[in-house]
């Protein structure tokens, strides 16, 4: 789980610089965002494949409590991230499809 998470902030790391262009609020929106996706796939990583050897029904619980931690702690970051820190939606949007990308495709590799 370690390599999907590096990929991921390498590649948010590089939108940053790229939105730095634009301005340090949106480098800074995108890689609040990029970070909250990484940080949720280790939580569900740790959630998901944290319990060892159990009975599908367990299992099964352990991945659909991942998925929902993963998907508030996201979801949490955005709001504050939009609301009360006033990050341009843009960038904040942009740092997600990022960051889910790059996460797949180091899963993906072999």
């Amino acid at each position: 789980m370690l390599r999907a998470a590096i990929y991921p902030l390498a590649a948010v790391a590089v939108l940053a610089l790229a939105f730095l262009l634009v301005g340090p609020s949106y480098a800074l929106g995108a890689l609040v965002s990029g970070l909250a996706v990484v940080a949720g796939g280790l939580l569900a990583a740790w959630v998901a494949l944290g319990g060892g050897v159990q009975a599908a029904g367990s299992a099964l619980a352990r991945l659909v409590m991942a998925f929902v931690l993963k998907t508030v702690l996201v979801v949490a970051v955005l709001v504050l991230a939009f609301v009360w820190w006033r990050l341009p939606p843009l960038a904040l949007l942009a740092g997600i499809p990022v960051a889910l990308m790059f996460q797949v495709l180091a899963l993906a590799r072999r």
